[in-house]
């Protein structure tokens, strides 16, 4: 395998998660408190942080993910990013919680393996040697807890460090020698200096407990709580806290909402979330198959036969499709839920299925396999081999976590759907794409659900609700998640059938809409052979002659519309926004002017200066509130010995400093930089003969020209390439801007804001993942969904909604795959906050901006593009950047 490409919505939890961690950072180095309380706030703009007991201090976050959200692949991605920006090393130690020992079996297996994605994921992020262990095996291995050289993954349970059982108070056994001496760990212990030892657990003699908890507690861990809803109550906070975590990262689809510390028996402490991610995100990025086709039938049989026939017509799409477009065959699955045996009346069991199966319906028997909690007939079959027969699972409820087959596209449930159970199966094992990347044959990116039920609306409501209770979807992602048939009975699949009293006039047709579509005589259906978009179905609409061939026309649209739009009939969609783009000029011919451009100018280097001032780079380490770290010399004038003032939270930093640097040389720290630098393909066109010579005479200057220290550099290594990498983006930036200044000098017509490259805007094609939810009603926006903004940016809204020279605006989505409009720069993308018209056709783009921000480099490059967007526009179109509710900017960009 292959490491994963991370998707846009992975790369930005990332990115926000890492400005939380320097946030963080930058504030304790300033000695504030409740640091993380303010960072949250920061990166947030919500005030409410809730501190967990024992955690005072200690950032406790939480990541919303919904299920098939790749939770696992991002906290191995997170590891080494806590790492660097919060605790400035790379080799830290993590403590992993699972919610059971399934789900632990299959992380470890995944994190162990080399080849395997979230283990490339993990040593890439990490960028060092990584131990990856049990708590179990954790308890013998004291080099590696101490070890300075090897990161440290320990894989466990909730169950397995919990001090008390949860429901009675007691003390477990089972889990004590975590928490007492090991003679294994003692050489952990060793040389620790007084300040440290005074933070440890001890007996009752005052003796520092050689166990586990403690010789975890001298590392300072990062904590991933994997499901972490289910480790929110007093017992759980209290056994981890025995950890001394520096910061706790919680992934889930279902955070903890309900803050009742004080309750008598049951009190919870609600999750303080960093960043969600919607279903409809996962949905853009093709990571799962919406929507889902909901269908009822009365009887079990009739379920049965309905989910064979439909995974059939898929495996006959598969095959046809992907032959044709050259891809590998993907061999559909349907799992199928049976109901648990019964010694009171007689059910639907596994056995009974199976026989229904092979002898009522003709499946081959090697293509049916049973898997329960005592049966188990898959064993370790790959079901993702081209060669693996199998096409049904039988199951009770076995599969509700910890099994995982991206092939399965098709539930048949003949046990009581609206059972939690029934809807973890649903949502948790068909709607992930196959191999997580659309297949791009629109029947095989939604899954599809046949259940037993008289009545499949209620069934779907009570779908629905389980999907935001247990799935993490929200309200709107739910409601546009499941799509209800009745029973159709017989019928092929295909992509869709129009029943038709009458063929649609020929001449009315598009070509592309006659080779999408057929009109079968003999069953007076149009059979829909590839996915058509709005202005198709609308032009087969106006092609019908009879008001109900148009009305099945309108519930066929209705039925199979793109996830995550405005649903409304086909003609009152609003007519598209057209934005002109940037474009570039190569000879004879005009293309648009990507970001790939901005980066291929000459980086040129050696206008660079290398040298960081001591205002940028400081020559001591300071620690928490007015701590140095200095040498001394010690009476009688032997060796000099560390100086440091404890206060505070610094036990950390003083850790870094021990026996970490001395035996690095100028040449590996350069190496390393360079790392750090080209980390996550950042600076692709920054080539390594140019940006290693640069940061050797970075490195080289420090040494030489302020005197300092090769171990203090490198132990300060985070902070330099953080500094580093902020002088090269700002150099890449100022050259970007030569060559746009030299382009326009020399060759003046070269860039243009064209008409002819404008992008087309349409209603249907505006998805925004997450939708406006403040008390404004806004009369011009275009298009009835308004993508979500914070309270300034609403307040410019609302500005823009009722200037009188504003003909309609949009709200900008952040990711061209939501129908977002975006300029160039250098790296990637800028999405404007507003799209606005003019009354005279004029386009206006709005940036608003609060106050802390503006100065910023990179707001800064964005200001300088769109201002080359308006300067080449020919008087077509302005750039407003409103700063700190400058709205006279506004009204000034709005003259007629």
């Amino acid at each position: 395998m292959t490491r994963l490409p991370l998707k846009e919505y992975q790369k930005e939890t990332l990115h926000i998660l890492t400005e939380y961690c320097r946030e963080v950072r930058r504030r304790e180095v300033l000695g504030e408190a409740r640091a993380e309380h303010e960072a949250f706030r920061t990166v947030t703009g919500r005030d409410q942080y809730y501190t967990a007991p024992g955690f005072e201090g200690v950032p406790y976050i939480c990541l919303r993910l919904p299920t098939g959200g790749g939770k696992t692949l991002l906290a191995a991605e997170s590891i080494g990013e806590i790492g660097r920006a919060l605790l400035g090393t790379d080799q830290p130690a993590c403590l992993w919680i699972t919610p059971s020992t399934t789900i632990r079996d299959q992380t470890l297996r995944a994190l162990r393996r080399p080849t395997h994605p979230y283990r490339l994921a993990l040593e890439e992020s990490l960028a060092c040697s990584v131990e990856v262990v049990t708590l179990e095996e954790a308890l013998t291995k004291s080099g590696i807890v101490r070890s300075k050289e090897t990161a440290l993954v320990i894989v466990t349970t909730i169950q397995s460090y919990r001090l008390r059982d949860e429901p009675g108070g007691e003390e477990l056994a089972s889990t004590r020698r975590i928490y007492r001496d090991n003679g294994y760990l003692q050489e952990a212990f060793q040389n620790l200096p007084v300040h440290l030892r005074a933070d440890l657990a001890c007996d009752e003699n005052g003796l520092v407990n050689l166990s586990l908890a403690n010789a975890l507690r001298l590392r300072r861990p990062i904590v991933i709580m994997d499901e972490a809803h289910n480790a929110r109550t007093p017992t759980s906070f209290e056994s981890l806290a025995r950890f001394g975590p520096k910061f706790v990262l919680e992934l889930t689809a279902t955070p903890e909402q309900r803050h009742d510390p004080r309750h008598p028996t049951d009190p919870r402490f609600a999750s303080n979330v960093l960043h969600a991610v919607s279903a409809l995100e996962l949905k853009n990025e093709g990571m799962i198959k919406l929507p889902v086709d909901l269908e009822s039938r009365g009887d079990w049989l009739e379920v049965l036969a309905a989910t064979v026939q439909r995974r059939d017509e898929l495996e006959t799409i598969a095959d046809r499709e992907y032959e044709e477009q050259g891809l590998p065959f993907s061999r559909p699955i349907a799992l199928i839920q049976a109901q648990p045996s019964s010694k009171t009346r007689e059910t639907h069991t596994v056995e009974k299925v199976k026989a229904a199966l092979l002898e009522q319906l003709e499946v081959p028997a090697d293509h049916v396999r049973i898997c329960t909690g005592t049966i188990d007939e898959i064993g370790e079959e790959d079901l993702l081999a081209g060669d693996c027969p199998v096409r049904y699972i039988v199951t009770v409820d076995k599969l509700r976590e910890g099994w995982d087959c991206p092939l399965a596209y098709v539930l048949g449930s003949i046990g009581n759907a609206a059972t939690p159970t029934a809807v973890e199966q649903l949502i948790g094992r068909i709607l992930r794409m196959p191999n997580a990347t659309p297949s791009r044959v629109p029947a095989l990116d939604r899954a599809y659900a046949f259940v037993l039920s008289d009545d499949v609306v209620r069934t779907a409501m009570q779908l629905r609700d389980r999907m935001v209770q247990n799935c993490g979807f929200d309200d709107r992602s739910a409601d546009e998640a499941l799509r209800v048939t009745s029973a159709t009975g017989e019928g092929w699949l295909g992509l869709g059938r129009i029943p038709l009293n009458s063929p649609p006039v020929p001449q009315s047709l598009s070509p592309g809409l006659t080779q999408k579509t057929r009109y079968d005589e003999s069953t007076h259906t149009l059979v829909v052979s590839d996915l058509l978009d709005r202005h198709e179905v609308q032009t087969l609409c106006e092609a019908l002659t009879e008001p109900a061939d148009r009305a099945a026309v309108e519930a066929y649209w209705e039925r199979e519309r793109p996830v995550g739009i405005a649903v409304k009939p086909l003609g009152q969609y609003a007519k598209p926004l057209l934005v002109p783009r940037l474009t570039l000029k190569q000879g004879d011919r005009r293309t648009l002017f990507e970001p790939e451009e901005l980066d291929n100018f000459a980086w040129d280097m050696a206008r660079c200066e290398p040298g960081l001032s001591e205002g940028e780079f400081a020559s001591d380490i300071r620690v928490g509130t007015a701590v140095t770290i200095d040498m001394e010399a010690n009476p009688g004038g032997r060796d000099g010995r560390t100086v440091m003032q404890v206060t505070g939270d610094v036990r950390l930093k003083q850790l870094e400093l021990i026996g970490e640097g001395d035996d690095w040389s100028a040449v590996e720290l350069t190496r390393w930089l360079d790392r750090e630098l080209h980390r996550g393909d950042s600076f692709l066109g920054l080539p390594l003969k140019e940006s290693q010579p640069w940061l050797h005479r970075a490195v080289e200057h420090l040494l030489r020209d302020r005197g300092l220290s090769l171990p203090i550099v490198v132990r300060r290594r985070h902070m330099l390439a953080e500094r580093l990498r902020m002088k090269v983006a700002e150099h890449g930036r100022s050259q970007i801007r030569r060559a746009a200044e030299w382009l326009i000098r020399n060759e003046p017509d070269a860039i243009e804001t064209s008409a002819e490259f404008a992008i087309r805007i349409e209603e249907e094609n505006y998805r925004p993942s997450r939708c406006f939810q403040g008390g404004l009603k806004f009369r011009k926006h275009a298009f009835d969904l308004v993508f979500e903004m914070n309270g300034e940016e609403a307040e410019c809204a609302a500005r823009i909604d009722s200037h009188a020279n504003v003909l309609r605006w949009i709200r900008n989505t952040e990711h061209e795959s939501q129908g977002g409009f975006w300029l160039p720069k250098s790296p990637g993308k800028y999405f404007p906050d507003f799209l606005v018209e003019l009354q005279n056709g004029i386009i206006v783009l709005v940036e608003y901006k609060m106050g802390k921000m503006a100065s910023d480099p990179e707001e800064q490059h964005k200001r300088a593009v769109g201002q080359l967007w308006e300067a080449r526009s020919g008087g077509r179109g302005r750039y407003a950047w409103i700063l700190d509710r400058n709205w006279q900017g506004l009204v000034a960009d709005f003259r007629e």
